[in-house]
């Protein structure tokens, strides 16, 4: 399945009155999600900042055509992030996505790795608080007013019959519990907060949906949303899901 580019023309009309280009700001572009996500909106007539642990290596991001540039940035680094956004001072940013995420490995009870589970709450949790707080400006002054987050059902406490992941799942159950934060906290400026669920997307072995099929249908979610959707989380085919 390929994705449709139906999004841009969409948004860039609203009101009987043409936009100005949209622009999103993407983490986590190095490889999988970030680089489809970073494809399709370039492709779709947005303008795209890409952010990547190291451009230098991250060659399917540079071969992207388009309004695309590419900047260095880990979310674990606060005062990186911080630069950023005063590099970017005064830009609107229609979509902060917060896509940067660790995922493996899953150690079993017995064998956490405790060192590790801190790499991934700075990753996959704090880093993502930090953004929101660092471009709240920037999302503010936009026409789209979007933060976006890729979360996972593995952070639903409701759906866990399974266990085990005990890492993963606290830092996306975190995420989750700070979108639903952020969208109450930010809901008088205008700004719609989601968390997404991407399905077993094919960045790894096993997993059975395409990658350009998930990242098309979460932004689907992104564009469909108003602002009376913010705090919801759903999966990438706008099915709600439990916290």
């Amino acid at each position: 399945m390929r994705w449709t580019p139906f999004v841009a023309s969409i948004k860039l009309l609203r009101f009987g009155r043409l936009l100005p280009m949209p622009t999103v700001l993407i983490t986590g572009c190095d490889t999988g999600l970030g680089v489809e996500f970073a494809r399709q909106y370039a492709e779709d007539g947005f303008r795209v900042l890409a952010t990547c642990l190291d451009p230098d290596s991250a060659a399917e991001t540079r071969a992207i055509r388009g309004m695309i540039e590419i900047l260095r940035l880990d979310v674990s680094d606060h005062a990186a992030i911080e630069a950023l956004a005063r590099k970017l001072d005064r830009e609107p940013l229609d979509i902060l996505l917060s896509n940067a995420g660790i995922g493996r490995p899953h150690p079993p009870f017995g064998q956490t790795d405790y060192a590790h589970w801190r790499r991934i709450l700075e990753v996959n949790l704090i880093g993502p608080m930090k953004l929101a707080e660092s471009f709240v400006e920037h999302v503010a002054r936009s026409e789209l007013k979007v933060m976006a987050f890729v979360s996972s059902r593995m952070g639903s406490i409701g759906l866990n019959l399974t266990g085990g992941s005990h890492a993963y799942r606290s830092s996306k159950a975190g995420l989750n519990a700070v979108v639903k934060g952020l969208a109450v906290d930010l809901a008088p400026r205008g700004i719609c907060c989601l968390a997404l669920h991407p399905g077993w997307a094919k960045t790894e072995p096993g997993a059975r949906v395409e990658v350009d099929a998930s990242v098309a249908g979460m932004r689907g979610v992104i564009h469909r949303a108003g602002r009376h959707h913010t705090g919801s989380f759903l999966t990438y085919a706008d099915q709600p899901l439990p916290w």
